[in-house]
């Protein structure tokens, strides 16, 4: 809590004094200086990416409270998995057959992936695509960007824009597995020609598909932002907190032809050697995590052609799981062997309750400078996060132990540090036109595995795109 409330004061105190006042004319003006967010790390029509964009309206058709990979489902390329089967609290997603390690993941060009395992945890930001303006996937390479690397793709994700008239909304969805979702949103519209603040809080709930595979989910956005002729400054506060029963573990081919909802964890056997029989499952084998993302986004607009944006962020997380383990050595854990009454031999294994925790922290600053006219688009950028981690677990209970338990023994405890840093630069122009000996050519369309073609003509500019096209439409989608 201390951490937040720190992060907040910070970025509040960084808004302050970040810009030069200026008067907004009008509420167009609000809406074209949030459309110049998040532009260097986007393919266009020019790049030779494979790459598919999702707009706002296509996002609220089919929010129901499934988690963002499940909205990305109709792109091509896309696979999703769903721990619980209902596309509720963990789930993945594949891009041409790479998991999310290889995923390049941003929101408004700030790195989302864990800076450990390179992966997302998108159970953590429930309902967060409430509060989007647009998504864009990139499949393959992908471009330059901020963050992890992305071998596999790119999504980018930008979050909605400050609605310039005064509203309030309130939605709700109900579905199978007893799944429901609330959404409350409120927004002050354009204030004084320069201010405008807008919210959302959302709550997620379902049963799941598989035995007690069950969610709860918490979330909220809040934003704020100050709007000049031609200077915005935006803070962003948006996270969640999720309550998910364990459904990790797979079952057999066997099984899932006669049971195919059955979830083995939590488990409770009737002996101490995890050999027993079945007697019961563990109500609290639960995944507890709460996390709150800080953005304080700064655009200028120096003349139509040139525009700044810089990005201040920082993550703060905090969680753990929980859960009943059969036959466990008690020297794994630090704990001494232990009698039984009617036994003299000391019990070395037995059944207990632990849980591992994390404390995490990520926090930097990402920048891009961006040039665009009519022959030429180019763009420079770059990032500096550091980020930390605290790693601990603790057992918090032990079958028929005997001996004192002391609950904040701590059986291991270890810290993961790391400071990265990114820069780029990149360019698109064209180049001498080429003239083909063939007269009346027609013009020829050539699929990229994208949404997007491009004409190829008697005579042409030959573009990035062009040059590298040979190569994209080679490509799966």
């Amino acid at each position: 809590m201390k951490k937040n409330l720190s992060a907040a004061v910070f970025l509040l105190a960084a808004s302050a004094n970040a810009f030069a006042q200026t008067s907004a004319k009008d509420s167009l003006r609000v809406v074209n200086l949030q459309e110049v967010q998040v532009v260097s790390t986007r393919a266009t029509s020019k790049t030779p990416v494979a790459y598919s964009n999702i707009s706002q309206k296509e996002i609220q058709k089919q929010n129901f409270g499934l988690d963002l990979p499940f909205l990305l489902t109709a792109t091509p390329s896309v696979l999703t998995t769903s721990d619980a089967g209902s596309g509720v609290g963990y789930t993945s997603i594949r891009v041409r057959g790479t998991d999310a390690t290889r995923i390049n993941i941003t929101a408004n060009g700030i790195p989302m992936n864990d800076a450990e395992s390179h992966s997302i945890f998108w159970v953590n930001t429930p309902d967060l695509a409430s509060s989007l303006e647009d998504m864009q996937i990139q499949r393959g390479a992908g471009t330059s960007t901020n963050g992890a690397g992305a071998f596999g793709a790119s999504i980018n994700l930008r979050t909605a824009g400050i609605p310039s008239k005064a509203y309030a909304e309130v939605s709700g969805s109900y579905g199978s597995f007893n799944t429901h979702k609330e959404t409350v949103r409120v927004g002050s519209g354009l204030l004084g020609n320069h201010w405008a603040f807008d919210t959302r809080i959302s709550n997620i709930q379902s049963d799941g598909y598989r035995d007690r595979a069950t969610s709860d989910l918490k979330s909220y956005f809040l934003q704020g932002g100050y709007y000049g002729e031609n200077t915005t400054l935006k803070l962003i506060a948006f996270g969640g907190k999720e309550k998910t029963y364990h459904a990790w573990d797979g079952i057999s081919r066997e099984q899932l032809e006669t049971d195919r909802t059955y979830n083995p964890n939590g488990a409770i056997k009737d002996d101490n050697l995890n050999k027993g029989n079945i007697i019961g499952f563990y109500d609290d084998q639960t995944d507890n995590y709460e996390q709150t993302n800080y953005q304080l986004i700064f655009n200028h607009l120096f003349s139509p052609e040139w525009h700044l944006n810089i990005a201040l962020h920082y993550t703060d997380g905090f969680g753990y799981y929980q859960e009943y383990k059969n036959g466990r050595t008690l020297e794994e854990y630090g704990l001494k062997p232990f009698y039984l009454p009617e036994n003299t031999e000391a019990q070395t294994k037995t059944n207990l309750v632990r849980q591992k925790l994390v404390d995490s922290g990520f926090g930097g600053g990402v920048f891009s400078v961006d040039y665009k006219d009519e022959k030429l688009s180019a763009s420079l950028g770059g990032g500096l996060n550091h980020y930390s981690n605290d790693h601990y677990g603790k057992v918090i209970w032990v079958k028929n132990y005997t001996e004192p338990l002391n609950p904040d023994h701590e059986y291991y405890r270890n810290n993961g540090s790391k400071t990265d840093g990114n820069i780029y630069a990149k360019a698109t122009a064209p180049m001498l036109p080429l003239r083909s000996r063939r007269k009346n050519l027609p013009a020829t369309t050539i699929p990229t595995g994208s949404s997007t073609s491009f004409p190829v003509r008697r005579k042409c500019w030959i573009t990035n795109w062009d040059i590298l096209s040979a190569t994209a439409v080679s490509q799966p989608v």
